[in-house]
């Protein structure tokens, strides 16, 4: 089994397929599921770091509903982030957790892992004061102080932007999931 992360897929996300230079969000999204289904293998465990979709129920239930079609025979794991509806951060969050659950084996808005003896955090959030490029801060009482990180949300260009931190989202990696060994690599 391999343990695969990724953060930021925001399947169904006009803007952020923009971004990412597709026309629109069909190709868009089709390419982030191709990457996945290439990576992972079954029984291999998925990390999902958070924004899944952008958030809309509709386009929610459509992201999750591919994520299993492309996905099946892996063990996945969702760390909600500020787009995904079951983050706590959302007043109706603990309405929606099942309709998550049936898609991902766990949800919840953060978990600690040991690796090489070491406790390592995942969270969708850097830690306080790190944003999007020249954003301010936001959701900073969400984040954790830890000493090692793994996180998405900052979309990125390059996987590392802080000490102790490593961001895992698509941006960051070329559009593709990063092993938990290449994460490791980064981290320590």
């Amino acid at each position: 089994m391999s343990v695969w992360f990724t953060s930021d897929l925001h399947l169904g996300h006009r803007l952020v397929a923009g971004l990412r230079g597709f026309s629109g969000t069909a190709r868009h999204d089709e390419t982030v599921l191709e990457n996945l289904a290439a990576a992972l293998r079954p029984g291999d465990r998925l990390w999902v770091l958070g924004d899944l979709s952008v958030g809309d129920k509709t386009v929610e239930q459509r992201a999750l509903d591919l994520l299993a079609e492309y996905l099946p025979g892996i063990e996945k794991h969702l760390i909600a982030g500020n787009h995904d509806s079951c983050h706590p951060l959302h007043k109706s969050a603990f309405r929606r957790q099942g309709v998550f659950l049936e898609v991902f084996e766990s949800v919840q808005a953060y978990q600690k892992l040991r690796w090489q003896g070491r406790e390592v955090w995942l969270s969708h959030f850097p830690r306080q004061g790190q944003d999007h490029e020249g954003m301010a801060s936001r959701f900073d009482e969400l984040r954790l102080e830890v000493p090692l990180l793994v996180h998405g949300h900052l979309h990125s260009a390059v996987p590392q932007v802080a000490e102790g931190q490593v961001d895992v989202g698509l941006d960051a990696w070329g559009l593709r999931p990063v092993r938990q060994e290449e994460v490791q690599d980064l981290l320590f």
